[in-house]
């Protein structure tokens, strides 16, 4: 192969590995033709510049110049030209009119064209542009700050230190800068200090340390400072950055706060209630000696549990929700509830306070509990004597039905013996009778039966359910009937003519029938013994009854005497009584206590004749 084919050869190789290497930089490469019209521009440039081949080529370079640019680039081209090195910053326009900051490369070919490479800039402002603003934020940072801020070398000399640290040492930038920062450490710390920092390293170069600071008025003050050591890439120790704070106020309530905590410990280690103080997590963080000795733990075996271990599974998700409950406007709850200790099952209250801070978020809780033991226990034994008096006051209730019930069997025993012995003569004086008036005696004889047997049912009834409350809808007017019933003879013997003015149609109301009917028997006891002091032919009790769309009304009232204004409070208190004699004084209590539980209300006053009036109501029964 001849040399000029060879030469031929290798410079087809040489433009052939130019264009693969124009084609591939990351740069935009444009060539220009000596009117300045684009020749060519690589896929780079193309991209840079938002456009196609079609729509750059022919085209003049400065139609892709921003107008404040142009100028500077015809420079840039002409000194190319001219043989002179060419470079320079322009901002250029892409396709939908956003400016292009590049850096230009510039070289002229002999053939007159030139090859203009494009850096897109855009990164390295952006870069530069954030480099001044936080240069620019930390700077006004640090001088805002009223921590103090100082930055010193491993000799211990003080290259930057900011306003606050000047206003606290009293002394101006000019002085403190280059002093050593061993001069403001108090003698016995220095030590420590130095111990400290240079204990730091590339894997841990902060720590926080409390030392002791020559303040500005020559007085000792404590300051906490955080140290960090700045490392250069190979790891060599370059200077040290602090940040501190003046913490002598901190100090000096902490110390009160130990003296305060010392002198509540005394006391609460003396109080033989329950003390407990509990992080909002649950965990205890304290309680006292007879916490401990009460649950028969040492105080390290309680300090870090849980407080909820401490109370019975049965009680623990109501405490919990109980405790949810607690806020700054209502912090203290009560509680109270029943375990086994080694002396046996106790009783113990609770008073439980959550405490809160600025922003009302709880910091910590604090109970303190007692053993109510003895008192649950005497409660327990005052419940069992007031339901034995109340049996003891049904007992008396049921003795007084009693004898009316008596009065009542009496009537139709006495009619089946006058009619026995009725048959029993005629049948002796006559002989055979007639089996008309024999079956006539008979069904006459069974009707009577049937009363008797009637009544002693519902007395049976009365006895046996007097324990059953089972609530059920209920006809008020039925109820009534039923009492009326059982004291119809005692009501005839005083003669009390008995109104009654009852509701037709009177809806149901919810409750037990056997208490509603005890209800009812109390109240007309209550009359009767209140007519005593009327005289015999104008004794009145009437009984209404009543309804609207809410409630179901009844009222029982009498000529009597009436109720004393002065009594009125007082006339539904256990053991209070009027009367003289035996009475216990429970009767209006127990209608009370049913009423009450049966959902109704009950109120006393006079009625307009100027006996007494008991008005009680219930709700009307819905069906749900």
């Amino acid at each position: 192969m001849s040399s000029k084919k060879r030469c031929t050869k290798d410079r087809q190789g040489i433009e052939a590995q130019y264009r693969l290497l124009v084609e591939k930089t990351a740069n935009g490469v444009l060539c220009i033709d000596a009117d300045d019209c684009l020749v060519s521009v690589n896929p780079s440039g193309l991209r840079m510049f938002g456009e196609t081949a079609a729509g750059m080529t022919g085209r003049s370079i400065y139609e892709f110049i921003a107008a404040g640019n142009v100028s500077p680039a015809r420079r840039f081209i002409k000194a190319a030209r001219q043989g002179q090195p060419a470079a320079g910053t322009v901002t250029c326009l892409r396709a939908d009119g956003t400016g292009l900051p590049v850096e230009l490369s510039i070289t002229a070919f002999a053939d007159g064209c030139l090859q203009i490479i494009t850096s897109d800039v855009t990164t390295g402002r952006q870069a530069e542009e954030a480099l001044k603003k936080s240069e620019a934020r930390y700077r006004a940072v640090v001088e805002d700050q009223v921590d103090l801020i100082r930055r010193f070398l491993p000799d211990g000399s003080l290259t930057f230190v900011n306003s606050a640290f000047c206003r606290y040492f009293n002394k101006p930038m000019d002085e403190l800068i280059g002093t050593n920062v061993m001069e403001l450490i108090a003698e016995d710390d220095r030590d420590r200090f130095q111990e400290q920092i240079f204990s730091l390293t590339v894997d841990s170069p902060v720590a926080m340390a409390e030392r002791r600071l020559v303040g500005r008025d020559s007085q000792v003050r404590w300051q906490q400072w955080v140290n960090r050591a700045i490392f250069a890439d190979c790891g060599r120790l370059l200077e040290f950055q602090s940040v501190g704070r003046d913490i002598t106020a901190q100090k000096l309530v902490e110390q009160q706060l130990t003296e305060s905590e010392a002198r509540y410990r005394v006391v609460v280690e003396d109080q033989v209630d329950l003390i407990r103080r509990i992080l909002p997590d649950g965990k205890l963080t304290f309680v006292n000696s007879a916490f401990c000795r009460y649950f028969g733990k040492s105080m390290n075996e309680i300090i870090g549990e849980n407080f909820i271990h401490f109370v019975p599974p049965a009680h623990r998700e109501s405490i919990l929700r109980m405790f949810n409950l607690l806020t700054p406007e209502n912090p203290v709850a009560f509680s109270e509830y029943q375990f086994g200790t080694a002396q046996g099952n106790r009783w113990v209250q609770w008073n439980n306070r959550a405490l809160f801070n600025e922003q009302g978020e709880i910091v910590e809780y604090q109970s303190v509990g007692r053993d109510i033991t003895a008192q649950k226990e005497a409660e327990i034994r005052i419940a069992e004597a007031r339901a034995a008096i109340e049996r003891a006051a049904r007992v008396t209730t049921l003795a007084i039905i009693g004898g009316g019930i008596a009065h009542e069997i009496n009537q139709p025993l006495n009619a089946i013996r006058l009619l026995a012995e009725t048959i029993l003569l005629r049948h002796q004086s006559k002989g055979k009778l007639p089996a008309g008036e024999v079956i006539k005696s008979i069904l006459n004889i069974s009707q009577q039966v049937d009363r008797i047997d009637n009544i002693v049912n519902h007395l049976r009834s009365f006895l046996r359910n007097s324990q059953n409350y089972d609530y059920i809808p209920c006809n008020l007017n039925d109820i009534i009937e039923k009492a009326l019933s059982l004291v119809s003879n005692q009501l005839f013997s005083r003669q009390i003519e008995v109104k009654k003015q009852l509701a037709s149609n009177l809806p149901y109301v919810y409750g037990s029938t056997i208490r509603l009917e005890e209800v009812l028997l109390n109240l007309l006891m209550n009359s009767m013994q209140a007519l005593d002091a009327v005289d015999a032919s104008a004794r009145e009790l009437i009984i209404h009854t009543a309804y609207d769309e809410d409630n179901v009304y009844l009222e029982v009232s009498d000529n009597g005497p009436g109720i004393d204004d002065k009594i009125k409070d007082r006339i539904f208190e256990p053991f209070f009584s009027t009367k003289s004699g035996d009475s216990m004084g429970l009767g209006l209590s127990i209608v009370h206590s049913i009423i009450i539980a049966s959902n109704g209300l009950i109120s006393v006053g006079n009625s307009s004749c100027g006996g007494a009036a008991i008005k009680v109501s219930f709700p009307v029964y819905c069906g749900t």
